[in-house]
């Protein structure tokens, strides 16, 4: 089986280092010898670089580009991601499920991380949903924080990944810059791979999947732009699979996999947020997902789709 940690450093190195000054970033390497990429913490980033990091963090399973989502009065740029071998790519790979030691520090939102070190880590309950474990000597962590990862941080990773601190890469961006706003919005399938499997649909009838989301706009304050982009991805989020099953297992759960069905759907997040400590990690698991969700079966051709955006939600977040 390929490495998926070795994917993406190929990324980080060909990509990435090379142009560090034209994408906006910075490069540091920690005491330890962990090299930090700032994309978007401290450094502006921008539109390269967040597609870079969608690109590292997916470890190149995948084809990520801009588009257009269009809705009653909204227009807004998307952020469209093709992805094959989605259950790698998401469960092993994208999904931002290792949760950062909260700081002391007055509105502070818990940072989480993602990419291909949660594959050899292996520590978070999505990574382990997929038979997939990956062996490389160095690897990929992409962090969602507003203040850059420290020595502490670092040596936490690569001790989990059971690597020297020095075959570490962090890339970094905080949510509000348009790199993290970018980063969270292309979550679409990842955040779907886990519906399919929580309704009883079998991750390996998955053949490929793409979703597209409208790119919230960046924002200074982060607990605002945590509001933001996860508005966009529950009301303004679509997802596509290709899958090789019956037609009766797809009807059997078709419905059931929107935001539409949630318990708390149309409750603003900013309360749950709120309510969780600004912690995503204790909010309503079950509202996260995706406004609409469509399903190609190729077993028969047909196709299933269930779901609605929702304008007004969407308008009261973004303009």
């Amino acid at each position: 089986m390929f490495s998926i940690s070795q994917a993406s450093m190929r990324i980080v190195r060909e990509k990435i280092l090379p142009y560090v000054e034209q994408l906006n970033c910075r490069k540091s390497i920690l005491k330890n010898g962990t090299t930090v990429i700032d994309m978007g913490t401290e450094a502006p980033g921008g539109w390269l670089a967040a597609k870079l990091f969608v690109e590292a963090t997916i470890a190149g399973l995948g084809h990520v580009d801009y588009g257009r989502f269009q809705f009653g009065e909204i227009d807004l740029p998307s952020i469209d991601v093709y992805v094959d071998h989605p259950q790698i790519a998401s469960l092993s790979c994208q999904f931002s499920s290792w949760p950062m030691e909260m700081k002391d520090i007055p509105g502070y939102i818990r940072p989480m991380g993602s990419g291909p070190a949660r594959a050899i880590a292996q520590n978070d309950f999505f990574v382990k949903l997929w038979d997939y474990v990956d062996i490389h000597h160095e690897t990929v962590f992409g962090l969602q924080a507003e203040v850059l990862p420290d020595e502490k941080l670092a040596d936490e990773v690569a001790a989990a990944c059971h690597l020297a601190p020095e075959n570490l890469y962090i890339l970094c961006c905080k949510t509000g810059s348009l790199a993290g706003s970018i980063n969270v919005c292309s979550r679409t399938v990842e955040t779907t791979v886990w519906r399919l499997h929580r309704n009883g649909f079998d991750l390996k009838k998955v053949i490929s999947a793409m979703g597209s989301c409208p790119i919230a706009p960046p924002v200074r304050d982060e607990f605002r732009a945590m509001v933001r982009v996860n508005v966009a991805i529950l009301y303004g989020g679509l997802v596509r699979y290709i899958v090789n099953s019956s037609d009766t297992e797809i009807e059997s759960i078709i419905d059931k996999l929107p935001t539409k069905v949630a318990r708390r759907y149309g409750y603003p997040f900013s309360q749950m947020l709120e309510e969780g400590g600004r912690d995503i990690f204790n909010t309503d698991k079950d509202i996260h997902g995706v406004a609409v969700f469509e399903i190609m079966n190729y077993n028969t051709g047909s196709v299933f789709k269930s779901g609605e955006f929702r304008e007004e939600f969407l308008k009261e977040i973004f303009y």
